[in-house]
């Protein structure tokens, strides 16, 4: 096979390519993309990491769309290649804009909270990304320098991530990295893909380009760091797609090896491998599929000693096939051209949760997507949405299938488009399976265009030209669509900016409340992001801060405020509280947080007596629970609301209804217990109880339940033997060890007790009531010795479990269907 030594220089250029100021504008913004999305970031916890990215891609595009508008106006002419993969482009936008009018929440459907992958605002500026790029990248030193720029953006992120893995994750954590799988990309699984592509490139860049020694080390090296990430990562998705990838280029390189030898034709730009007619074994091609199916087949053993070697875990969750398609024929019931709306399929999921999901740990998670990011678009865009989005791969594939078999003998033209289409393939495929963050997104239509660019510079398809400045009429309609749209570029750039500054403020105010507990700095920066760009988020946190305020004016005492300027202050607080709680269900009446928001505004007076504050509780839960009827937790709050009523049956139904749900929710199990002891019926309950382990000796809420009872009731004795087979059927039941360290200590089992609550202080390490226990207990006093609010000695009577349930393991329930071999990525049912 013939390799091709690349010169960069302006005679290689197109004689076609633009170059006024607006051009080189457009271009140098756009050539920046490749390199600067994978590692742009702000290091600072008050700027949103994924969303930084997104305003820079949305500045970038709309400025260089701003220059492109400009630049038409002074040729008076519009050039572009008539390819129908940008026209497909327009039919997804089309579809996907159509959808959001109907969806009922219109503004949510176009920009959301933060123009998330999904709204009609990303597709928009990522398919208008698809279409500059083909026509700024017109010749052959474009495509390269966009392609020298990526391979350093490989490098520079594989220095980052080496010298963290070296040096621990403190080392440029620049306050927000603060794992070891904490990145520049994204999510971990994310930097596995992004480094799936510089395996393919640098695969392809080694097979089919003459490079100097310095090139070749540089792409050998990127090769080698790539494959050692995919080792670390070993994200299953990326190994499968690698190793057909590498199969399929290592035919590819042997079959036209001996091909082209014996044809011997060139040039004196192109160096030969040799002119024999045996076939070359592609060493790098080989290698690599060689490395992918050693990870394929014993990738759980050989990723899990690489991750405890690394000290790595993680774990990322998404909805399986199973869900997404379940989800999506719900969907098509009820609409099936349009689906539920752009940026909604949580909607659906949280509507049509899979059964076995509150079951594992992530039942209380909100998926925003489903398997991966196309097939979600088929619940959110329905059939309309789903048949573009299959008609533009589908002549993606065709276009690029074509162009390789009929790619001549200009071997510069055939790197390519061999090495844009890999990578443009690679990267959709991985949408298909898997939902990446916006830089890979983004890098999908950036390496698609580039492969329209090199299939337009070859001449395969010819450009566009359409002209106005001859015909007046033309003209006048031209310019006049042209300004048009530049006031609308300037508009929308602005709004994105403001979104950009209000998600900033928005920040800002819960890192306030929450790290720094500083309420009225929160309210500042909150009120702020309302006044940029009032989103229900915005309002909920607003309530929050009242909510507060309204609790710590309650518990001052009369010698700091008289009785009437404590009721005038409470209902303003309450007021604003309503308020904003109301403005929240209006901006988004389907989301179910809203109403659980106002709902929890209401509750929060209900023991004041304030007329009707009960049954407008009552009446926001059941709307939230309608938005979300699989939600345990919200059967929780309708029990704890029924019970702070005394409708002790309403709310026991409310609980049994919870756990139906998730059958070992402790919080719902702890409340039980509570009311059953209340209305003193402990030894029923414990007889009744016990008479449930029997029928289900492996259900460890029961156990639960029975140890706590038995310990309200002082049964001791009979609460270690439950809780103790709570922790036989779930080691890391840690409310099941608070108890029983509480319940040996009574038994003066003390050393046993200081072991429980020694194994709860290494999953809950910053509970000071463990703390407090544990000095206690070393020192030979009551548990709760010196106890000062908010820790008390009961807590079996407290509103809510003492201890966090903190998972101290990445593994699922049973109920739990893995997508992959490692522990790195997994599907719920």
């Amino acid at each position: 096979m013939q390799k091709i030594s690349i010169k960069l220089n302006s005679a290689d250029s197109s004689s076609d390519v633009p170059s006024g100021i607006l051009e080189k504008i457009t271009f140098v913004l756009l050539l920046s993309l490749p390199f600067l999305l994978p590692l742009f970031f702000v290091p600072s916890v008050n700027f949103p990491f994924q969303f930084s990215k997104m305003f820079l891609l949305l500045a970038i595009v709309t400025i260089s769309f701003g220059c492109w508008i400009l630049a038409r106006l002074k040729d008076g002419q519009f050039m572009f290649p008539a390819t129908t993969i940008t026209l497909s482009g327009v039919a997804i936008i089309a579809a996907a804009t159509i959808s959001a009018f109907f969806s009922g929440t219109i503004k949510w459907s176009f920009v959301g909270q933060s123009i998330e992958l999904g709204t009609v605002a990303s597709t928009a500026v990522l398919f208008i990304l698809l279409f500059l790029v083909p026509i700024v990248f017109r010749s052959k030193d474009r495509i390269f320098y966009s392609y020298l720029l990526f391979f350093a953006s490989i490098l520079l992120v594989a220095l980052f991530e080496i010298l963290r893995l070296i040096f621990g994750a403190d080392l440029l954590s620049f306050g927000i990295f603060n794992s070891v799988t904490s990145n520049m990309v994204g999510k971990w699984n994310d930097l596995g893909v992004f480094f799936g592509v510089g395996t393919i490139l640098s695969l392809v860049t080694l097979e089919l380009v003459s490079l100097s020694r310095l090139f070749k080390f540089l792409s050998y090296l990127s090769l080698a760091v790539s494959l050692f990430f995919l080792a670390v990562i070993n994200f299953t998705l990326v190994w499968y797609v690698v190793s057909v990838f590498s199969l399929i280029f290592l035919v590819y390189v042997i079959s036209f090896d001996k091909n082209e030898s014996a044809h011997g034709e060139g040039s004196a730009e192109h160096s030969f491998v040799g002119t024999s007619s045996f076939r070359k074994i592609s060493i790098p091609s080989f290698t690599v599929l060689l490395i992918s199916l050693v990870f394929i087949v014993g990738g759980n053993t050989v990723g899990t000693f690489i991750a405890n070697k690394l000290n790595i875990n993680q774990l990322e969750v998404r909805p399986s096939w199973e869900a997404t398609i379940d989800i999506a024929k719900g969907v098509i019931a009820k609409d099936p051209v349009l689906g539920a709306g752009p940026n909604r399929f949580v909607h659906e999921w949280l509507l049509s949760k899979p059964a076995g999901v509150n079951s594992t740990l992530f039942w209380n998670t909100d998926f925003n997507f489903g398997i991966g990011l196309v097939p979600t678009f088929l619940v959110t865009t329905g059939l309309l949405g789903a048949i573009t989005w299959v008609v533009f791969l589908g002549l993606f594939l065709l276009v690029g299938f074509k162009a390789i078999m009929t790619s001549g003998r200009d071997h510069v033209r055939r790197y390519l488009l061999i090495s844009s289409f890999l990578v443009s393939l690679f990267l959709w495929i991985v949408n298909i399976f898997y939902t990446p963050d916006l830089p890979l997104v983004a890098l999908s239509f950036i390496f698609t265009g580039l492969f329209i660019a090199s299939i337009y510079q070859g001449g395969t398809i010819k450009p566009k030209t359409i002209s106005f400045v001859e015909d007046p009429r033309k003209n006048f309609v031209s310019v006049l669509c042209l300004i048009l749209l530049l006031i609308g570029t300037v508009a929308v750039g602005y709004s994105f900016t403001e979104k950009f500054i209000a998600s900033v403020y928005f920040q800002k105010g819960l890192v306030s409340f929450s790290t720094d507990g500083n309420v009225d700095k929160a309210e500042t920066y909150l009120l702020k992001a309302v006044a940029l760009d009032g989103t229900s988020a915005h309002y909920r946190a607003l309530v929050q801060v009242d909510m507060l305020r309204m609790s710590s004016l309650l518990s001052q005492s009369a010698d700091t405020l008289s009785v009437e300027a404590v009721r005038t202050r409470f209902q303003g607080l309450l007021s604003s509280a309503l308020g904003n709680a109301q403005k929240a269900v209006s901006i988004d009446p389907t989301d179910y947080q809203n109403w659980a928001t106002l709902g929890q505004t209401y509750e929060a007076i209900v023991p004041l007596k304030i007329e009707n504050a009960y049954e407008s509780a009552a009446n926001s839960y059941t709307r939230a629970l309608a938005l979300n009827p699989k939600s345990p937790s919200l059967f929780l709050i309708l029990a704890r609301l029924e019970a702070t009523q005394g409708n002790n049956v309403k709310a026991k139904d409310y609980i049994r209804q919870a756990l139906e749900q998730r059958n070992n929710y402790t919080e719902a199990i702890f409340l039980l217990a509570q009311i059953q002891v209340a209305e003193g019926n402990t030894k029923a309950a414990i007889d009744s109880v016990q008479a449930a382990s029997y029928l289900s000796p492996n259900d460890t809420g029961i156990f639960f339940q029975l140890g706590l009872l038995r310990y309200s009731d002082k049964d001791f004795k009979g609460a270690v033997s439950a809780f103790e087979q709570a922790l036989a059927l779930n080691a890391s039941y840690a409310n099941a060890k608070y108890f029983l360290g509480l319940s040996l200590d009574q038994l003066n089992r003390t050393t046993e007790a200081i072991k429980q609550f020694q194994d709860l202080k290494i999953t809950n390490p910053d509970n000071q009531e463990i703390d407090l226990i544990l000095k206690n207990l070393n020192a030979g006093r009551s548990p709760f010795a010196n106890a000062k609010p908010p820790i008390d000695s009961k807590p079996e009577k407290r509103s809510t479990p003492p201890v966090s349930e903190k998972s101290s393991t990445s593994k699922t329930s049973s109920k739990t269907a893995p997508a992959d071999s490692d522990s790195a990525d997994s599907t719920t049912p």
